[in-house]
């Protein structure tokens, strides 16, 4: 045999092996189990991330409790008017009597 037809009958060999592969792996069925993923966590803050927005946060939520800005609310960090923000919001939040009346009934009953 010739060098040149040996160097065919290689290549023909390794795309023939190839085509076969590649056959063999689109026919398998894949069986591994189905994946769950998590539901997707908001990409947005809740809370306003500028001062300005901040203070009018603030304020309205001060507004709901029937409250105003302390006085001085100026010399405040925007760090810690978000901290009164998110504290007054939290104690504005209704409680679970007020979501579920009856919530603290037994299970067994």
């Amino acid at each position: 045999m010739t060098r040149r037809r040996i160097w065919t009958v290689v290549v023909v060999a390794f795309v023939a092996g190839a085509a076969l592969a590649v056959a063999v792996m689109t026919v398998a069925e894949d069986e591994s189990p189905p994946v769950t993923t998590a539901a997707a966590s908001p990409a947005v803050s809740q809370v306003p991330e500028s001062r300005a927005e901040l203070v009018e946060a603030w304020s309205a939520e001060l507004e709901q409790a029937g409250k105003q800005l302390p006085e001085g609310w100026e010399a405040l960090t925007t760090d810690e008017i978000r901290g009164r923000y998110v504290h007054q919001r939290v104690v504005n939040a209704p409680s679970a009597e007020d979501i579920d009346p009856g919530m603290e009934r037994r299970v067994n009953d």
